[in-house]
C-alpha cells in the first residue's frame, strides 16, 4: 500500500530502528469515522451525507439505547451516523483527513494502544 502517510521505504526505516521485534511496526487496518449530533433530522442527514462523501460509503445510523431526558433523546432515536472504512481505502481516507488537520495531532491523542482520534470542527 502506497500512501505519503505510510510507503515501503518508511516501513523499512521503522523496521531497522524495531529489528528485534517487527511485530511492532505500525500498521493501518481500518479508520472509523463517527460523527454524533447528538439528534435525528435533517442535522444527521448532514452528518450521513458528509461520511458518505468522504469515504464512498454508506454511513451506519446508530440508535439511543436509552432515554435521557436532560438531552431530549429517546431510546430507539438516530442519534449518530458511522463508518468503517478498512484497507487501501483507509489509507486513503487517512491522508484526507490529516491533511484537513494540517497535519497537527497532539501527542495525547494517542493511546497506549497506539490508536488516536482528534475532532474537526
Amino acid at each position: 500500500m502506497n500512501s505519503e502517510l505510510y510507503t515501503l521505504s518508511a516501513e523499512e526505516e521503522i523496521i531497522q530502528r524495531w529489528k528485534k521485534n517487527p511485530m511492532l511496526v505500525p500498521r493501518v487496518h481500518s479508520v472509523t469515522l463517527h460523527i454524533c449530533p447528538g439528534r435525528s433530522g435533517e442535522i444527521l442527514q448532514k452528518a450521513s451525507m458528509i461520511l458518505q462523501e468522504l469515504t464512498n460509503q454508506k454511513p451506519v445510523i446508530h440508535k439511543a439505547k436509552r432515554t435521557i431526558r436532560n438531552f431530549g433523546i429517546r431510546k430507539g432515536e438516530p442519534i449518530a451516523v458511522s463508518v468503517t472504512v478498512r484497507g487501501k481505502k483507509a489509507l486513503e481516507v487517512l491522508d484526507r483527513i490529516v491533511e484537513a488537520v494540517g497535519r497537527r495531532i497532539k501527542a495525547k491523542s494517542f493511546d497506549e494502544f497506539g490508536n488516536f482520534s482528534f475532532g474537526i470542527k
